[in-house]
């Protein structure tokens, strides 16, 4: 491999060659008006530094952080150039067309635009710089910047190894921009304002250091993303420009930020001159330039497949990109959208705490594998104790999944090379999470056993969070798993409507997975084993007949029907983690078994239902699943058949790793529990569950510590979180965090999303819990903010369902489709609108609620 290469090598657009920076500008440079440069790769900086490293290790251990930088940067930049190397780059550049021209030098590390990690600002450019022998000097300075201490700082905060991070440094031609001419930024959308449908674009004159350092007024045009009309023009005083110094002599590139669009300090490569009086409040780009930088952000926005932020400039009349990388960051609206289903009730703060930080490096883990950039800022948030999503970042997102390549037949076939590519980890990662799991498992194993009595406050917190690390670690890929489901759904169910008659896609895709063996299925099936106990027992029915509910009645059951309890306690020895709510704060099925009793006497009332036997539905799925296959072109059937493995492998797999997810609730409940008593016991405390009612910060520093001060004051905060979470148990929350909920209608139609197709009318009953469960009367509407596994057993009594959240693919709307009872949902605030015993006509195909 050359330790020189152009933008157009191959090799390019590998960040291990060209570092975060190089890369973008070589994938940039295949579509986009990109200024012509050269890479210096990695290996040019690993040669560098291979008889080195074992002095940069003893200066590492030996030495704090500000002197070894000083240090590791002093040794970089005493070894020799290597004259043969200089020719080396003095030769790209006349290749390039840059030996007379005046070039940046960009730093570009090679860990720089990784998940979590932009390293924006860490390293350095120079800019203006001429000749070879001064841009191998630069390129040396750049080496050194990787040693910044600053820089240090922020590897060892992100826990990477100094030594493995590497350099590249991109030498690219600067578009000298005059006074008289303009460079700035654009964002294909607008992240401010978190305008989807907005461009924004910022300019001013001369270099663009100023737009990007942020540190003077620049003008400011926002324009459609479809038309390029102008939305809102904002001119800026501008009375000063930073051009290149075309005086400099040679060797006295100015130094910059990680901006690459000039800088320095005006004596450098660059320098301030006044702007023309007449200029100073003139717009910096007329109208027809600025849209052209707005179709040039929306361009690159499409040649990265993703929302784009560049760095752009005018020079001669000619517009370019100098830089381009993915916005990651916009401003947030909260709303209930993504998280109804998911979080449908409050949330303790420590509950939220601890699993906060696992969730967002899912998300971004995720992310990567599916060539999306990471999320800068919070997907979910706890606002007034309910979880709320970021649908500005939703909407950012969404349509970015290879779902999206399924337009027609041919697109798809164009597609299949790409789809090979790019998703090869589809069929990799099943194995791998498998493989995966026992190390998960035997680590809850471990921990579950831990002894508890021996154990300090600080011990115990320390087991805290040592299951709540397993459980991070555990669930890294699980973001990803669910992801993946649902694509393969979306990618599915386009295909068969590609084939098949208009309404024919949902009941095919139905039977083409509805054999799918989960977990669920298998509980379910348990489930049901149990009831028929119940159901030929006849004393054993009467009993609990005669309870409103089993809650305080589990002892009185255990006594009078021993053989029935120690095949429910078998059932809870497997399944007992099974949760009740997403919350560690409630129990699972072992701590609140009457939920499950309750379950089983509402299916003990159901007859045997006269279905095919599992073997006899298998056949029909595999007949289905033949009839779609002979009407697929050959070249495309083994990806159709494949798309269907792997639809059914990942609801497998979905439903399984929430199944193990939820292990995780018992260990945890345990060692909070003890943790709860010991600072009751200390007198910190006045319930031992009040544990959940602290912010993980609250408890590092009184158990950390133990000061009496830290300590003191637990009780305060967690009186007062207990409060406010209570009284946002007894409210409902905003859909739309911060605006009040819509009064509910007094006639007319609701539309929500199709569930499960079908046809009812009924009075509807609202659920809030499982406490509710008992009370449910059989042939009501079931109306929730959504439901999960636990649910089930209503389902067998509703005539139809409505929720507040989800889709086609959530719990709700999959297992009525299995029963066959009609279902809509994302109908907001159905729990606020709907009283019980009120009348209603569902139209599960049309997705419709109409109030009677």
């Amino acid at each position: 491999m050359s330790r020189l290469i152009d933008f157009h090598h191959d090799d390019a657009v590998r960040l291990d060659m060209s570092g975060g920076k190089g890369a973008s500008l070589a994938k940039s440079a295949r579509d986009l008006p990109v200024p012509p440069g050269i890479i210096v790769t990695a290996e040019a900086y690993a040669d560098l530094i291979a008889d080195l490293r074992g002095q940069i290790r003893g200066i590492l251990r030996d030495e704090t952080l500000e002197t070894a930088a000083a240090q590791v940067q002093d040794l970089l930049l005493s070894q020799p150039v290597d004259q043969r190397w200089v020719g080396e780059i003095e030769a790209a550049m006349a290749s390039a067309g840059l030996a007379e021209r005046a070039v940046a030098v960009r730093s570009s590390g090679t860990m720089e635009d990784l998940p979590g990690a932009a390293f924006a600002g860490q390293h350095d450019t120079y800019l203006g710089v001429r000749g070879a022998q001064e841009v191998a000097r630069a390129v040396r300075r750049c080496y050194a910047s990787l040693w910044n201490a600053h820089a240090m700082k922020y590897r060892d905060r992100l826990g990477l190894d100094h030594l493995q991070a590497s350099m590249a440094v991109v030498v690219q031609q600067m578009v000298e921009v005059t006074a008289d001419e303009a460079a700035g930024v654009a964002f294909s959308i607008d992240p401010v304002r978190g305008d989807l449908g907005t461009v924004l674009v910022n300019a001013s004159y001369g270099l663009g250091e100023t737009v990007v350092g942020g540190e003077a007024e620049v003008d400011e045009y926002r324009l459609d993303r479809d038309g390029g009309d102008e939305v809102e023009v904002r001119i800026a005083r501008k009375p000063v420009a930073l051009v290149v110094d075309a005086g400099t002599r040679d060797g006295e590139g100015g130094s910059a930020g990680d901006d690459g669009l000039g800088g320095g300090d005006g004596h450098g490569g660059v320098r301030e001159v006044e702007v023309a009086p007449e200029r100073v409040e003139a717009a910096a780009i007329e109208a027809p330039m600025r849209a052209q930088v707005a179709a040039l952000a929306v361009r690159a926005e499409a040649h990265f497949g993703f929302p784009q932020d560049i760095e752009w400039a005018v020079s001669e009349g000619r517009l370019f990109l100098l830089q381009s990388r993915p916005v990651t960051r916009v401003a947030p609206r909260w709303t209930r959208d993504e998280s109804a289903e998911r979080y449908p009730t409050p949330v303790t703060p420590l509950t939220w705490d601890l699993v906060e930080e696992g969730f967002h490096r899912s998300l971004n883990h995720s992310f990567d594998l599916m060539g999306l950039p990471p999320f800068g800022d919070k997907w979910f948030a706890m606002k007034d104790f309910y979880i709320y999503g970021n649908q500005t970042a939703v909407e950012l997102y969404s349509g970015r999944f290879p779902a999206a390549l399924f337009q027609d037949v041919d697109s798809i076939r164009a597609a299949l090379p790409e789809i090979a590519r790019r998703f090869a980890w589809v069929q990799d990662l099943p194995v791998q999470w498998m493989r995966d799991l026992d190390t998960y498992l035997l680590g809850l194993g471990r921990l579950s056993h831990e002894p508890l009595r021996d154990k300090d406050l600080a011990g115990l917190w320390d087991l805290v969070r040592s299951i709540s690390d397993l459980g991070t670690a555990y669930f890294l890929p699980n973001i990803a798993i669910s992801l993946t489901q649902t694509t393969l759904y979306k990618g599915l169910l386009t295909l068969l409507s590609l084939g098949l008659p208009e309404g024919q896609a949902q009941p095919v895709f139905d039977q083409l997975l509805a054999q799918t063996d989960t977990k669920t299925g298998q509980v379910n099936d348990e489930l049901w084993q149990l009831s028929r106990t119940i159901r030929t027992t006849p004393d054993l029915l009467e009993f609990l007949d005669g309870l409103s509910s089993a809650e305080g009645h589990m002892d009185e059951l255990r006594e009078q029907f021993p053989a029935f309890a120690r095949e429910l306690d078998e059932f809870l020895s497997r399944h007992g983690h099974r949760e009740l709510d997403f919350d560690a704060y409630h129990p699972t099925w072992v701590g609140a078994p009457h939920i499950v009793v309750n379950q089983l006497r509402v299916l003990a009332h159901r007859e045997e239902e006269g279905r095919a036997s599992a073997n006899q539905l298998r056949a029909q799925q595999a007949e289905v699943e033949r009839q779609v296959l002979d009407a697929v072109p050959d070249d495309l059937r083994y990806f159709v058949q494949e798309v269907i493995r792997l639809a059914r492998t990942y609801t497998a797999l979905d439903d399984l790793e929430h199944y193990q997810t939820t292990r995780l609730t018992l260990p945890m409940r345990r060692a909070l529990a003890e943790l709860g008593a010991r600072l009751v016991e200390a007198g910190h405390l006045d319930a031992a569950d009040d544990v959940y009612f602290l912010h993980v910060d609250t408890i590092e520093t009184a158990v950390r510590g133990g000061s009496a001060e830290a300590l003191g004051r637990l009780r305060a905060e967690a009186q007062e979180l207990r409060a406010g979470y209570e009284a946002a148990v007894d409210s409902e929350p905003d859909w739309v965090h911060g605006q009040a909920a819509a009064d509910a209608p007094t006639e007319g139609g609701l539309t929500g999303t199709a569930g499960s197709p079908g046809q009812v009318e009924a009075e509807v009953y609202v659920v809030h819990s499982p406490d509710d469960f008992p009370r449910f009367p059989a042939g009501a509407i079931l109306v929730a903010r959504t439901t999960n596994p636990a649910w089930t057993a209503l389902f067998y009594q509703a005539a139809g369902v409505i929720t507040e959240s989800g889709g086609a693919l959530s719990h709700g709307a999959v297992t009525a489709r299995e029963l066959g009872i009609p279902a809509v949902m994302s109908i907001r605030e159905a729990t606020r609108r709907f009283t019980n015993g009120q009348r209603v006509r569902i139209d599960g195909s049309a997705g419709t609620v109409t109030e009677l």
